[in-house]
């Protein structure tokens, strides 16, 4: 959907795609609707050759995303409230499975994912950004886990991702403690990659991203799949596997263009 009306404004520029969140009412929070257009999205994504990169942010400055819509009204809310009031703990489960898969599908994009944190940046937009590759934010976003004020978790992945970007003591400490911390202190353990001015952020938010795609896809993908490896695996496996990364690589024939283009001064021009 393109429409101003919808929740999720999606758009395409030069090989990178973008998804907007557009509920400026509701501080972006994610609804039922924008669940469903995030599956679809990602889904799409994964098999898209001529995307080579995705963005993330909110449709407005000032607001990347208040967290989940936790309003009775919404459906899946709706449906949680009246498991917890029947004990119901499969549904419980499907709902939080539900969630966490779609980010699982963000994570697992086979190009990099850029979280453009535009401003308020808390809990499940929080953990939206954490599924992707790189967090960037603009100098007075704030971000907070606040979930056990709200007697919850970040049970959407976040709890597992967050440890293993910041260590545990300090995710720990961010959880329980709900407290909100300002971009220094967030790039300081490692939370974000880099912060951007205010003026002119998505501009260069688009510089950074065209400039990591100024390097070859096949050799990023390979990346992203050998750290996934790396956090998962021991020393020795997840030397394998970047062993047989490498190799298809290097097999791709990229590298020959690569190193053609280096050596003949020039611009590489990529296959998809």
């Amino acid at each position: 959907m393109k429409e101003n009306s919808s929740p999720l404004l999606y758009t395409e520029k030069d090989g990178i795609a973008f998804i907007r969140m557009n509920r400026p009412d509701m501080k972006n929070a994610i609804n039922s609707e924008c669940w469903r257009l995030f599956e679809d999205y990602f889904s799409t994504l994964s098999s898209q050759t001529h995307v080579r990169a995705l963005v993330i942010t909110g449709a407005e400055s000032g607001v990347f995303s208040a967290g989940v819509d936790v309003h009775p009204s919404d459906p899946l809310i709706s449906r949680l409230f009246t498991a917890i009031q029947e004990n119901d703990r499969k549904t419980v489960l499907e709902g939080i499975a539900y969630m966490q898969g779609i980010l699982a599908k963000l994570a697992h994009l086979p190009f990099p994912t850029i979280a453009a944190i535009n401003g308020l940046c808390y809990s499940g937009g929080l953990e939206l950004s954490l599924a992707c590759d790189i967090r960037i934010a603009t100098q007075d976003a704030m971000l907070c886990f606040q979930e056990t004020h709200l007697g919850l978790i970040p049970d959407l992945g976040g709890t597992v991702r967050l440890t293993r970007l910041v260590g545990a003591g300090r995710a720990k400490e961010l959880i329980f403690s709900a407290r909100k911390i300002d971009t220094d202190e967030a790039r300081a353990i490692g939370l974000l990659e880099y912060v951007f001015t205010k003026k002119n952020f998505m501009t260069q938010v688009e510089t950074y991203v065209k400039n990591l795609l100024s390097n070859g896809p096949q050799a990023i993908k390979a990346v992203k799949n050998i750290v996934a490896a790396a956090m998962d695996l021991p020393e020795k496996k997840a030397l394998a596997v970047e062993k047989d990364q490498a190799a298809l690589n290097i097999l791709s024939g990229q590298c020959i263009e690569g190193i053609s283009a280096f050596l003949e001064k020039r611009t590489p021009k990529w296959a998809p």
